[in-house]
């Protein structure tokens, strides 16, 4: 029987970054539509985009499986042998005195993605059968909170750092489970990308009945004292307080933003002072032990001839936190003294800072990996330093100060006609 394409009807949505009510057309399969005004990516409709992320997560979920129970990297120096399979790069870290930072590791990249897996087959699977239950809204919410936190990708890269540096000291092999998780790696992308908020939530709430609102479309969704539901993007009055299509808590903008934003950055600012400072991994040869910072690590991968990789560390680790606390701090500056230039540009950096976000936790992923590696007594080990703690501290917070941010005070003082550049009339 031949496959109906599936399509998103025409409808009306507020954009989450300006706040300008938009009329959607009807998208088919491979259209996205971006809003006029920002630049933003709002709807999105994948190829097959109903078995397409349930076959996919059951073929991500069983390579999960695989990469849990197979070796992932095996390593040989001195007549020791050491395997290692990937959740122990978290769980030598938990036995250690970093328990939080082994727990914070071990979510982000093994608990986050297979719960996310888990709840998008779950979901599509009732989606296939044409059944839209109420307990799969709660399931919805947690998925699109979840997904943000997970890092496997990043996890993948700080592997490859990791295989640099232990090339010159032992001898290295891969193991079968190093190629299940490449190949999960890139199961699980393409199905965290097939899958659309506002597709999901119309399934289970019906959200294209907004079309009332159409006559709206360009003028800014608080002036018309209208809300959007952050968790299903439903259309709702000023003067409700709950969401009348999933329930939940509605405000107007989030509470509390610029305060929160700003006190997440002065902590990361604190924070990343002493993850520079301080040594981030120590090194135990035939009884002597060696400190490293994040930077002697960037000057020795640089002089021992692995340039890409300096490049990479110094990037994530050194580059990427400085950049985004100095765009988050502008950006709240920008609306603290009325700065409203250029808020299409603006609104572009405020969507990187979400992007490069959980990139810097590659140096202490390297550390875990080397943790879990290298531990043969007395003639060699690799322990974590303070400043992993540290380092992971200022992601976590960097990462808190743009989820904390309200991008659409940049619009409220900007014309709602001003739809190529978005600045101030």
């Amino acid at each position: 029987m031949k496959r109906s394409p599936e399509i998103i009807p025409e409808h009306v949505e507020i954009c989450p970054y300006c706040d300008t009510i938009m009329k959607v057309p009807e998208l088919g399969e491979g259209d996205r539509f971006t809003c006029d005004v920002c630049g933003s990516s709002i709807t999105h409709l994948a190829h097959k985009p109903v078995i397409k992320p349930f076959v996919y997560s059951l073929v991500s979920i069983f390579l999960f499986v695989c990469v849990e129970i197979m070796p992932f990297m095996k390593i040989s120096m001195g007549g020791n042998m050491i395997e290692m399979n990937i959740r122990e790069a978290a769980t030598s870290i938990i036995n250690d005195e970093y328990r939080f930072l082994g727990i914070f590791i071990y979510c982000c990249m093994q608990l986050f993605p297979l719960v996310c897996l888990l709840i998008v087959g779950f979901i599509y699977g009732f989606f296939l059968c044409h059944k839209y239950p109420p307990f799969l809204r709660p399931l919805a919410r947690l998925f699109f909170k979840l997904k943000e936190w997970s890092m496997i990708e990043v996890f993948l890269v700080a592997t490859l750092v990791s295989m640099v540096k232990l090339i010159s000291m032992v001898d290295m092999s891969l193991q079968g489970g190093f190629f299940c998780f490449c190949l999960f790696i890139f199961f699980y992308v393409v199905v965290i990308s097939s899958v659309d908020q506002w597709f999901v939530w119309n399934r289970l709430v019906r959200l294209d009945r907004f079309m009332n609102f159409s006559y709206l479309a360009g003028q800014r969704a608080y002036r018309e004292n209208l809300i959007r539901c952050e968790t299903c993007e439903a259309i709702n009055s000023k003067r409700s307080d709950r969401c009348l299509c999933c329930g939940h808590r509605i405000e107007q903008r989030k509470k509390h933003s610029q305060q929160k934003c700003l006190a997440f950055l002065i902590a990361a600012m604190v924070m990343y002072i002493p993850a520079n400072t301080m040594p981030i991994m120590i090194t135990e040869y035939m009884g002597n032990a060696s400190e490293s910072t994040i930077l002697d690590g960037v000057i020795y991968m640089w002089e021992t001839g692995s340039y890409p990789v300096a490049v990479i560390i110094f990037v994530a680790s050194v580059f990427v936190p400085v950049v985004k606390i100095a765009i988050l701090l502008s950006l709240w500056m920008c609306i603290q003294f009325n700065r409203f230039r250029s808020t299409k540009y603006k609104t572009r950096l405020y969507h990187m800072t979400e992007f490069i976000g959980k990139w810097s936790m590659v140096d202490v992923f390297v550390v875990a990996i080397l943790t879990a590696l290298i531990h043969m007594g007395s003639l060699m080990s690799i322990y974590p330093g303070t400043a992993s703690l540290s380092f992971c501290a200022v992601v976590i917070l960097t990462m808190l100060s743009a989820n904390s941010f309200d991008s659409r005070y940049l619009w409220e003082n900007t014309d709602s006609g001003s739809l190529d550049t978005g600045e101030q009339k």
